[in-house]
């Protein structure tokens, strides 16, 4: 069928493409849901990966930095004062990422364990460079810290003293830097050489990892610990609720403590009076007829229990006002104390 309508040339395709592209750098020209600055320089756009959504805002990544700062300083003098020598170890980077991305990372070359951080949901990953690992291990055995010239796989014996020695040294600082936020009981429920065995999240979700760069006799490696963000939301509630900004601060004053002593004055509770009480066999409680009489263990000159609450408060004194039963209140009950504090006379 003919038409009078002129297809584009490749020539001219390649003229758009290229223009748009060129459009697309230098475009300065409004942005929808911008406003202008004042200086009427154009608001800066971040491009957003839907695979790599942010879980954490900069108030929580900062405090998180905080503490893994921390971590590192516990974990050099940890390591350090072990093995017996000077370790190089600070923390080199703190990112949001897809677990796969750890994965990537981690899948060779590196020693790998699975941990529970109690009470915290989920697993967390602990991953240790080979080099950093048969440094340490040399230096365990009265070597000078040096690290293998040609790779090879570790030995049962290599690995059982880094489950028994260096890694728990490194829980240990996890569970101090922690001690501020939340007290942690760490155990360690799985170890391979690679991470990609040890699947603790899904390849897509958003995970928080710390790296330590460590440095140890000719050795340079680094630490890894790998948070899912289920594991580390529990934790995120509790750094927003320690870090409330001055706004939402209350700060109570003696109007507030009266307010609140006439509030809770209005508030009805049960007293009940214990006279006193019996141990009885269940064959004289079925025995029971009208007219048995059943003695108490207390006194009649004696003091008895006033209840608050199912509580026991006060010690009073029977008696009567008018035609109703009434009881004197005497002293103060203390549990498992037969001395009664007598009550304040007005």
């Amino acid at each position: 069928m003919a038409s009078d309508e002129r297809l584009v040339s490749d020539e001219e395709h390649d003229a758009l493409m290229d223009g748009a592209a060129t459009a697309a750098v230098s475009y300065v020209g409004p942005i929808i849901g911008h406003r202008a600055s004042a200086s009427g320089e154009p608001p800066e756009v971040r491009y957003y990966d839907f695979r790599r959504p942010d879980r954490f805002t900069r108030e929580q990544l900062r405090i998180l930095t905080d503490l893994h700062d921390e971590m590192a300083v516990k974990m050099a003098e940890g390591i350090g004062g072990y093995v017996r020598s000077v370790i190089g170890l600070s923390l080199s980077e703190l990112v949001q990422a897809a677990y796969e991305e750890f994965v990537d990372l981690t899948s060779e070359g590196h020693f790998v364990y699975s941990v529970t951080l109690d009470p915290f949901p989920r697993t967390a990953i602990v991953a240790i460079s080979a080099d950093v690992a048969f440094a340490t291990i040399d230096r365990m055995q009265g070597g000078v810290g040096k690290k293998l010239k040609d790779q090879r796989p570790a030995t049962d014996l290599e690995r059982e003293l880094l489950q028994r020695h260096l890694v728990p040294l490194v829980l240990e600082s996890v569970k101090e830097a922690w001690a501020g936020l939340e007290e942690l009981t760490l155990r360690i429920v799985a170890s391979d050489t690679s991470s990609a065995y040890l699947r603790v999240a899904l390849p897509a979700d958003a995970c928080l990892t710390a790296t330590f760069a460590v440095k140890s006799g000719n050795a340079e490696g680094a630490i890894l610990l790998c948070y899912p963000f289920a594991l580390i939301e529990p934790a995120l509630a509790i750094i927003a609720a320690q870090n409330l900004p001055p706004s939402a601060t209350v700060v109570r004053g003696p109007a507030d403590d009266a307010n609140v002593r006439r509030g809770l004055g209005n508030i009805q509770v049960p007293v009940v009076v214990e006279l006193g009480g019996a141990t009885v066999t269940l064959q004289d409680v079925l025995d029971l007829q009208v007219g048995d009489v059943v003695t108490l263990a207390s006194r009649v000159d004696g003091e008895i229990s006033v209840l608050v609450s199912g509580s026991r408060k006060y010690t009073g004194r029977p008696g009567l006002r008018g035609k109703r039963l009434a009881v004197r209140v005497t002293g103060f009950a203390h549990n498992g104390d037969d001395e009664d504090e007598a009550l304040p006379t007005t």
